[in-house]
């Protein structure tokens, strides 16, 4: 017997995540969604023990040889079955509704091409603070440019807007919202937050991290390119 499409797809991109994939996955198998979704963890060159964790949960996985999370991303997209296809990172957990509430976006108005939602960092202190006050009102609210940790599109427009850029790679996902929302409504889901991990905002190179992150993305909006590619590996 044929086996049944699922109603929609997340996947997870995945370098060495050893410490967080686990609370992650946890979260995405227990989605109260009313139907079969598909989860789908990306192996981006992982050294760790990343993979043998997901494996021993039972969640499908693909292994991406070329370290970057664009390259991820892309295999990611280019593997789920859905029509429907929801991205976050390893380092998040997603509260029980979130897929659902992404999937009934999409159900809503067939015109919605690709949904976003909130960002809760954790631990809290007051660069991860000023950060999520910024991805959720500029990124979300304003602008409607969202985080690969809480995205989603509809594969169609995934594919008319020509897809993963592999020339970006830090907001390479801010990239492909630019190029799909112009075929169609996006839509931000303010009550519909992940709560995702505050490493990249320590110290002074948490400030570097931030500030090449809003060049990017003014560049990407004003010149349809950035001037930095890669964001550093931080890991818990």
């Amino acid at each position: 017997m044929k086996k049944k499409k699922p109603l929609i797809s997340v996947f997870v991109p995945a370098y060495n995540e050893e410490k967080t994939i686990k609370k992650c996955l946890l979260a995405l198998k227990n989605q109260n969604f009313p139907g079969e979704y598909e989860i789908l963890v990306v192996n981006n060159a992982s050294t760790d023990k990343t993979g043998e964790i997901v494996k021993k949960m039972g969640i499908k996985t693909v292994f991406e040889p070329q370290k970057g999370v664009t390259f991820a991303l892309k295999r990611g997209f280019d593997t789920v079955k859905s029509d429907l296809i929801a991205t976050t990172d390893a380092d998040t957990v997603a509260p029980k509704e979130w897929l659902f509430n992404i999937y009934k976006a999409f159900k809503r108005d067939k015109n919605v091409v690709v949904v976003g939602g909130g960002t809760i960092h954790k631990p809290l202190f007051p660069l991860a603070f000023i950060a999520q006050g910024v991805i959720n009102f500029f990124g979300g609210i304003l602008f409607k440019i969202f985080p690969a940790y809480n995205m989603a599109f509809r594969r169609d427009a995934y594919q008319k807007a020509g897809g993963v850029d592999t020339s970006f790679n830090f907001n390479s996902d801010n990239d492909l919202c630019l190029r799909v929302k112009k075929l169609g409504k996006a839509v931000f889901l303010y009550h519909n937050p992940i709560t995702v991990s505050s490493r990249h905002y320590h110290g002074i190179e948490g400030i570097k991290y931030s500030l090449k992150g809003v060049i990017n993305a003014i560049s990407l909006m004003l010149f349809g390119k950035t001037p930095f590619f890669e964001f550093g590996d931080v890991r818990e």
